[in-house]
């Protein structure tokens, strides 16, 4: 195994390339400049690797560093041609910066590089791409606890699998924005936060690692978008956008039992071919500033249908009080029998439409 620099990657986003010999390159080969300062790897040349794993593949940055090893990439029991190929993992953390790694001093160069087929490449010009910007906004690493696998992006996304820290919290610099009572019980977290910080560019650092960098920490209050799936835990950021509802009250501090959270400013549930399915066991609470339902014969705002049953019940113990009549041959219609009934659905059972 050795480490090279990342060189061009435009071969990578498209099937059906081939390298300058007209060999076909596989899906994910990107350009790397070996040997230098790796003695074992002979001269300095290029040469086109694919990626190591289906699983977790991401594409490096021109001017990263990727861990490179070198593998049989035929079948050696049937091809008649046995050779070997490199195969690169994800960049290495070699400048403590999630968003870019990039080592442009690495290789002095005292002339432009070539390609594997000639020409300047966007390494010799310092550029980490085509489409990525060269100074992008900075993303801090996530908080670990001791015992958590975590998984994250260059642009603020990320996935915990962690778990309720109980102990001595104080060595981490941030603290758990949930709260159990059995240490270890696990949590998962998604989230997808947009970068606050400025600019990161490894062009401009002066030091072997980001001396800017820091821990962040998932916030149900700030992050743009999440998903929680708990056990026990207590989600104390955790606000409802419409909070009317007595249990909505209380989700915030909720700790019965497992629960999944969707917290965005939108969500949305489809059923593209069939059915959507709310069920509760218990209960289905639906709330919020406006309720629509709606089929294909009727929409009914849920604040209309009960305003419209409200003026309908007015006029019905208008009637049967006697202070709405019916005009008959005979004269006016007298008090229903059923007067006390109506007015009891009116001034008591009603109410229990209207918010506590």
């Amino acid at each position: 195994m050795f480490v090279a620099e990342v060189i061009e990657t435009k071969k990578a986003f498209k099937p059906g390339q081939k390298d300058e010999e007209g060999n076909p390159l596989p899906l994910g080969s990107i350009l790397i400049r070996i040997g230098g300062h790796q003695s074992n790897l002979g001269q300095v040349r290029n040469v086109y690797a694919r990626p190591l794993f289906f699983t977790g593949r991401r594409i490096p940055l021109i001017g990263e560093q990727v861990s490179v090893i070198a593998a049989p990439v035929n079948d050696w029991s049937t091809s008649e041609i046995k050779g070997t190929g490199y195969l690169y993992f994800q960049p290495i953390n070699g400048t403590d910066d999630l968003t870019l790694h990039q080592f442009p001093k690495l290789w002095a160069r005292d002339r432009p590089g070539t390609s594997a087929g000639g020409g300047q490449t966007k390494a010799d010009r310092n550029e980490p791409g085509y489409t990525f910007p060269k100074m992008p906004k900075k993303t801090d690493n996530l908080q670990p606890f001791e015992g958590d696998d975590i998984f994250e992006g260059r642009f603020g996304q990320s996935i915990r699998f962690g778990s309720t820290v109980v102990g001595d919290i104080s060595i981490y610099d941030k603290k758990p924005t949930w709260k159990g009572t059995s240490n270890t019980d696990p949590i998962m977290v998604l989230r997808v936060k947009k970068p606050e910080g400025g600019t990161t560019s490894a062009q401009s650092s002066t030091s072997f690692f980001n001396a800017n960098s820091k821990y962040t920490i998932e916030d149900l209050q700030k992050d743009e978008s999440s998903i929680y799936l708990t056990t026990t835990q207590i989600l104390q950021k955790f606000k409802p956008g419409f909070d009317k509802n007595l249990d909505v009250k209380t989700s915030s501090t909720w700790s019965a039992g497992s629960q999944i959270v969707l917290d965005a400013d939108r969500v949305v549930i489809n059923g593209k071919q069939n059915k959507s399915f709310l069920i509760g066991k218990e209960q289905v609470v639906v709330t919020g500033k406006k309720v629509l339902l709606q089929s294909d014969k009727y929409k009914v705002d849920l604040d209309e249908l009960i305003d419209f049953l409200k003026k309908w019940l007015d006029q019905h113990v208008d009637l049967t009080s006697g202070k709405a009549q019916y005009s008959t041959a005979s004269g006016p219609t007298a008090v229903a029998t059923n007067m006390a009934q109506m007015i009891q659905i009116k001034t008591v059972d009603f109410q229990k439409f209207k918010l506590p």
